[in-house]
């Protein structure tokens, strides 16, 4: 085995980018070069990982099998570089945690936040609320160490995910709304009025189809909350918005018969691959899942 750790990281931005040309652009390196690392690669490997006859290298069969290979192997080092600097640095002295607004005033996350109060009084902790998007810019950008994101994120080269709940959705309506006078709404019902959606809230998401004709969308569950207070329409939304104390006089929920088995949203941790995750990012990723199996229960 002679391939080195560079060549796989040259055939990964090749692969990313489309051509040798645009790989040596995002390497900083001369087109030349790549074309060499490739070319030792291939050698090494004992296998053509690129067709040259068109006017762009495209992958062969084996080198679509090895990139995934390639991929994997980068990434296990960034994890290997990560836990040694973690190891190195000790416990962190700052900390700062990117949380979903959708998860503002969840008992779990609050259960969290006081005893990381208690377990680390020095730390310097800074708290930033956003979109999922934010959240992950902020942690991909190093603006943030961790965040807590509601709904699986679309994964970048360097983000990493770990689920750690999952929460149930009440389906709701305004006090006032027509459908608030029905007991158990049927589909037909619930199509006949405006239905409030949860808008994409991560690039590569796919939003959920309406099942009314009429419908807006949003990308705050708190927005959408409010809205359905006011009467302008029905929606899915996490029970503990339904429950929070603005909304909860103010809202009808229904069992969910007329949508079958309610969908749970995802809530994880995310962070990047390879940054160091000191004794207290792990400590609060951990705690976390335990707050949310322990309210399950």
């Amino acid at each position: 085995m002679r391939w080195t750790l560079d060549q796989l990281e040259v055939l990964v931005a090749c692969a990313e980018h489309g051509s040798f040309s645009a790989a040596a652009r995002h390497l900083g390196r001369a087109q030349s070069a790549v074309s060499t690392a490739i070319a030792h690669l291939e050698a090494d490997l004992g296998c053509t990982l690129f067709t040259r006859e068109a006017r762009l290298p495209r992958l062969t069969e084996a080198g679509e099998a090895l990139l995934h290979e390639a991929r994997t192997v980068i990434h296990q080092c960034q994890r290997l570089d990560a836990r040694a600097q973690a190891i190195a640095q000790g416990e962190e002295a700052r900390l700062v945690l990117a949380i979903d607004e959708a998860l503002v005033e969840m008992p779990q996350v609050d259960a969290t936040l006081e005893a990381l109060a208690r377990h680390y009084p020095a730390l310097q902790l800074t708290l930033l609320y956003g979109a999922q998007g934010d959240i992950a810019s902020w942690v991909e950008e190093r603006t943030a160490d961790l965040g807590i994101v509601l709904g699986r994120l679309g994964r970048g080269p360097l983000l990493e995910g770990v689920p750690i709940a999952h929460l149930r959705q009440a389906l709701v309506v305004g006090r006032h709304h027509p459908l608030a006078a029905l007991r158990s709404p049927a589909p037909g019902d619930l199509a006949a009025h405006r239905q409030l959606l949860i808008a994409s809230r991560s690039q590569g998401d796919d939003a959920a189809a309406p099942l009314s004709a009429q419908f807006w969308r949003l990308n705050s569950f708190y927005s959408m909350a409010e809205l359905v207070t006011r009467g302008l329409g029905w929606a899915l939304v996490p029970q503990h918005i339904a429950q929070y104390p603005p909304f909860r006089d103010h809202l009808a929920a229904f069992p969910g018969e007329a949508l079958g088995t309610l969908p749970v949203i995802e809530v994880e941790t995310v962070f990047r691959r390879d940054a160091a995750r000191g004794p207290i990012a792990r400590w609060l990723r951990r705690t976390l899942g335990e707050r949310f199996r322990e309210r399950r229960h």
